[in-house]
């Protein structure tokens, strides 16, 4: 153990474990004068009566309502791990039911030196201790076990809750007038090694200052500007894996100067290495002069003898980073889209743009995919029926909005399914009291059983809501997918934050249920509080629309299998100004949506007496299936694997939207007929937009492995674009020559001339030397390419 360094502190106080949107900073010391003068007393002595009389379950539900400290640092935005953005080098001990008196165990703790603060637990039975150590964040769970060791065995007896591992783990506050919190206490001292904290290319030799002088090249240190040189040298430092402590140490000695004190310096590089932890030793160290670029290569001799199992890091499997603009992301061909149900026509006349034309096309196709009753398909041998999920991602002011229009065509129909099922509930609720009056009478003797069938127990009846909103509980979403059983529901939001917010807290991690229901899995769930639930083929939509970031926030990650079951438009490029118009003279127009519903709702009380099978013709299979194929193969050979499950599934949110032309043809014809194929103009707008939304998706995906903060498209076609360019024979060294200007790392090069070889692409005649089979001359540089 050593000298104490912080000994302030730094905690989050949150209203209760439930409320992790609701939060205070707090610090160890005030929390603990708290503590002593009986801020908590009420409810804590509330929860230690319970515990005396013997009522622990009631005891653990009345403590969850106590505030929550996290000491382990300060966090923001939730109490997850990743919600942690300042470390207080704090470790907390949660000893559970001690032996003997708690009290006197406190004192013995007191006479610790590394304790910093300690008291009884809400509960009474127990004790919370806290100690400082000097790692960093990525040791805490090796800070907690060399503390924990410290505490079982100077208090012998006691056991230390392994929970404590997590640096977000919180205690329920308490009420302790014997608490102790010293003001300074020894900092317990975690034996890290050296390449844990720091981290160096092996090639370099550790030279801060050279690193510096070389920075100051290009980076003068001049009055006025010292704070901001300062912030970005740090950060640069921190990128390359130097320590703080000796960044600290060498910019004290160069910058410290009148008017740019050493606190001013301390708190600058503090401040970065906090913020940007995540980002240490991300970029191996290097002189920065002598960074060597793709341009400065001169010969391909220099690169030929690189071995294919080689693990290099230079540029990237996608190729270059390329803007919104030259995305090429393509909207629907209007003319291709000219035969639509007239229904949907009519939703898309007020469209000002492109992009308004699109975005109120996906989500008008994606709210009335739920309105279909009685209309399902095959696919792949399992039953299917219309409903699909769709996002809207676009930055803000780009026109997703207008979703908002979209959902009216389903509102009344979903209003009537309601009152439908409000009648019913009502029925339900008078049988039911007229059941319970006659059992009563009976067992109190005022009544003989009426001759005849004696009243049964009518089956409960309950509310059906269609429209679920993105601020709902696991729990009840399961409720309302039964309840809404056989129809479709459909969960709208206009802005992912809901969502996000929701699947953040405990009680709002539906991301399972949405994964299960796109396929109309089975989704059950069982708990003592909320009961059993079981759903043998949930129907659910999804409609959202958000921002880039929010996106990510939702899904981070392209093997996270939710995002292969979206629709994905990406709006990219710039927004225009939208002028005011004449149409805002008339009030009937900001009911045209509405009335349009009406017609929907027409079609969909047509459908449910009608039941419609819908199937493709095996000309629209074979399309697909080439299609599909090849696309399928592209990605596993040339792309990321991981979104070889969002090819497969564009294949069958397709047929759904065929589903839903076909249904609207039928209803707004009111053709009684049980079978229907998809009409072959139906097919060609289901596949031109499904294929559509499948480049947005692939492009979209490339955003998903970045950990910038500013995001960059790559192409997604790079690799398949350099594979057709080559000759039928070629050689290792002209296939790398050519990833050169087309910005492909080696690496991947050489993974993808596996891959291709093991898909039977192109053969090796010679060591070094390829050539390409029937199958490999086949692929053909893409649109983008």
């Amino acid at each position: 153990m050593r000298n104490q360094i912080n000994q302030d502190v730094e905690c989050t106080l949150f209203r209760t474990a439930f409320d992790t949107l609701s939060y205070t900073p707090a610090t160890l010391g005030n929390y603990f004068a708290d503590v002593v003068n009986g801020k908590y007393k009420q409810p804590v002595e509330n929860v230690r009566a319970l515990v005396a009389s013997g009522r622990q379950e009631e005891a653990n539900a009345c403590k969850k309502n106590l505030p929550l400290l996290v000491a382990g640092g300060r966090m923001e935005g939730g109490r997850k791990r990743e919600h942690l953005v300042g470390y207080s080098r704090c470790v907390t001990g949660d000893l559970d039911h001690v032996p003997g008196s708690p009290a006197e165990l406190l004192c013995r703790a007191k006479a610790l030196a590394y304790v910093k603060a300690g008291h009884i637990s809400p509960s009474g039975t127990g004790l919370k201790l806290f100690v400082l150590v000097d790692s960093d964040m990525e040791h805490h769970e090796q800070a907690f076990a060399v503390v924990s060791r410290l505490l079982e065995a100077d208090l012998p007896g006691v056991k230390v809750d392994p929970s404590g591992k997590d640096p977000n783990r919180g205690c329920f506050v308490s009420y302790d007038p014997t608490a102790f919190y010293k003001e300074v206490a020894e900092v317990v001292n975690i034996p890290v090694a050296p390449d844990q904290t720091d981290v160096f290319s092996p090639s370099e030799p550790r030279s801060l200052s050279n690193y510096i002088d070389k920075f100051e090249m290009n980076n003068p240190f001049t009055d006025g500007y010292r704070h901001s040189y300062v912030v970005r040298l740090a950060s640069a430092l921190n990128s390359a894996g130097f320590s703080q402590a000796e960044v600290t140490a060498e910019c004290l000695y160069r910058y410290t100067a009148p008017g740019f004190g050493e606190k001013e310096i301390l708190t600058t590089v503090g401040d970065i290495y906090r913020r940007y932890r995540t980002a240490h030793g991300s970029k191996n160290w290097c002189p920065p002069a002598a960074a060597a670029t793709a341009g400065s290569l001169k010969s391909i001799k220099s690169i030929t003898g690189t071995s294919e199992n080689a693990d290099l890091s230079d540029g990237s499997p996608l190729g270059p980073d390329i803007d919104d603009e030259d995305a090429g992301l393509p909207h629907f061909e209007k003319a291709l889209l000219a035969a639509l149900p007239t229904v949907l026509a009519d939703a898309l006349k007020g469209a000002v743009d492109d992009t308004e034309f699109d975005v109120l096309l996906l989500s008008s196709l994606t709210v009335l995919s739920t309105a279909l009753p009685g209309v399902r398909g095959m696919n792949a041998d399992d039953i299917c029926y219309p409903p699909f999920y769709t996002l809207v991602i676009g930055p803000s002011g780009s026109g997703k909005g207008c979703i908002s229009r979209a959902h009216k065509l389903v509102v009344p129909w979903q209003r009537a399914v309601y009152d439908n099922s409000f009648r019913k509930v009502a029925e339900y609720k008078k049988e039911k009291e007229a059941y319970e009056l006659d059992k009563m009478k009976q067992r109190q003797g005022k009544s003989k059983p009426a001759p005849g069938t004696p009243l049964e127990e009518p089956q409960p009846v309950i509310q059906q809501q269609l429209h679920i909103s993105g601020y709902t509980s696991t729990a009840r979403m399961n409720e309302q997918l039964e309840a809404n059983d056989p129809y479709a529901s459909l969960l709208f939001e206009n802005e992912l934050e809901s969502i996000n917010n929701t699947l953040a807290q405990d009680f709002g991690g539906y991301g399972s249920v949405l994964n299960e229901a796109f396929h109309h899995e089975i989704v059950a769930n069982s708990s003592k509080h909320n009961g059993s639930s079981f759903i043998l083929h949930p129907k659910l939509g999804v409609l959202a629309s958000g921002t880039p970031g929010m996106l990510l926030q939702l899904i981070p990650s392209t093997e996270k299998g939710l995002y292969s079951r979206f629709l994905i438009y990406r709006i990219t490029g710039m927004s225009s100004y939208h002028p005011l118009t004449s149409s805002d003279d008339k009030l009937e127009n900001a009911f045209y949506f509405d009335e349009l519903g009406t017609r929907v709702l027409k079609i969909a009380q047509f459908l449910e007496k009608s039941s419609t099978f819908i199937s493709f013709t095996d000309r629209q299979r074979k399309k697909l299936d080439r299609y599909f194929e090849r696309e399928y193969y592209n990605v596993r050979v040339f792309g990321n694997e991981d979104i070889a499950s969002v090819v497969l599934r564009h294949r069958m949110i397709i047929f759904r939207i065929c589903m839903v032309l076909t249904a609207l043809r039928k209803g707004e014809a009111e053709l009684d007929v049980p079978k229907m194929k998809v009409g072959d103009d139906d097919f060609e707008m289901a596949f031109h937009i499904g294929t559509c939304c499948l480049r947005h998706s692939q492009l979209v995906s490339t955003t998903m492995k970045h950990s910038n903060s500013e995001l960059h498209f790559k192409m997604p076609t790079a690799q398949l674009d350099l594979f057709a360019a080559m000759p039928d024979k070629f050689s290792t060294a002209e296939i790398l020559e050519e990833s050169v200007v087309r910005g492909i790392s080696r690496a991947s090069v050489f993974r993808m001339l596996k891959n291709a070889k093991n898909h039977k692409l192109l053969i090796s005649y010679a060591s070094g030397y390829y050539q390409k089979t029937d199958l490999g001359k086949s692929i053909a540089i893409s649109d983008m390419g």
